[in-house]
């Protein structure tokens, strides 16, 4: 056989090869972000995930990131919305909340999909358990209920004074349900009363915050409706001169007396890895639910300033971010 005669196979199988490989390259994947349009976190996890993706290789144009909003009062037609967002070759479901879990599970089986839950989720019934969850789904937690039970001693120790704390929560959803007990739980044993209030809707949120009036400080639960009003409970608090604490500092809650908790993007970012993960072929039911493991405690000198509270230098020391 000449080397003419070996040529031409040899060049046609190079760029078939070649090919090929552009081809797996060039492949488009889609990703759906869903969440509530009040949710303040949005575009903060939107754009904490497309960078930990873009860290791993992930890049427009053969990643597309659509962002889906849909509020409270369309949840009854979630279904068909989704249905319609899978009729689009979508490859993976990113929720931002467990809310709309059901409908989405509803929609398909078979679509991998990856949430963000500030709650327990295998106490919520959303998965089998933290190790295996099970089905088409995994998650990331950016909250450990018992947290809201720590929020209140470190509230207690910003401002020793504290007696009364009010604390306004959605109770149709777990992960608040689940951060008000660990509250109930830690409160007696600090020298705590609880202000309970609850909120589902706007109007509920207006007379809840009205207890205001009666505490000596204020406990952020978070998950549910409140959190689309962060920006306007900080504002309140701070006119009224009472400390409050969050589970992270953000851009609805960065004039907050404190924060403790794990950083939403933060976490957003490290499920870059579950979605590369299933991109590559892997079961997102297979894949274990993952946790925060570092928790950043935030103090605002300027809010203490504003609201005429000293803190105490030990508690300064411990923080892990002292805003000047």
């Amino acid at each position: 056989m000449t080397k003419s005669t070996l040529f031409w196979p040899l060049a046609t199988l190079f760029l078939a090869t070649v090919s090929l490989a552009h081809a797996q390259q060039a492949k488009e994947h889609r990703i759906v972000v869903i969440g509530a349009p009040e949710e303040p976190r949005f575009s903060e996890v939107v754009a904490a995930l497309k960078i930990g993706l873009g860290e791993l290789g992930y890049a427009k144009p053969s990643l597309v990131v659509q962002e889906v909003k849909i509020a409270r009062s369309e949840e009854k037609g979630a279904k068909s919305i989704v249905d319609g967002l899978l009729r689009r070759q979508t490859e993976i479901l990113f929720l931002i909340g467990s809310r709309l879990l059901k409908p989405v599970r509803e929609a398909s089986a078979e679509v991998p999909v990856v949430f963000l839950t500030p709650g327990d989720p295998v106490a919520a019934g959303l998965v089998q358990s933290l190790a295996r969850p099970g089905g088409n789904t995994t998650a990331m937690t950016f909250e450990i209920p018992e947290l809201s039970g720590k929020r209140l001693e470190l509230m207690k120790e910003i401002a020793p004074k504290t007696r009364r704390v009010l604390a306004v929560y959605d109770p149709r959803d777990p992960s608040p349900r689940q951060g008000i007990m660990a509250a109930r739980q830690a409160a007696p044993s600090l020298g705590l009363t609880l202000i309970e209030r609850e909120a589902r809707g706007r109007e509920e949120l207006r007379r809840g915050l009205e207890a205001i009036a009666e505490a000596d400080a204020y406990l952020s639960i978070p998950g549910g409706f409140a959190t689309g009003f962060y920006d306007e409970i900080v504002r309140l608090t701070n006119a009224k001169r009472v400390p409050a604490i969050f589970h992270a500092r953000m851009g609805s809650t960065a004039d907050a007396l404190a924060s403790y908790g794990a950083s939403d993007a933060q976490i957003a970012h490290e499920a870059a890895r579950l979605v590369d993960k299933i991109l590559k072929g892997a079961k997102a039911g297979e894949l274990p639910v993952e946790r925060p493991t570092k928790f950043e405690f935030v103090i605002n000198l300027r809010t203490a300033k504003q609201i005429g509270l000293t803190i105490p230098p030990n508690v300064l020391a411990r923080a892990d971010r002292v805003i000047r």
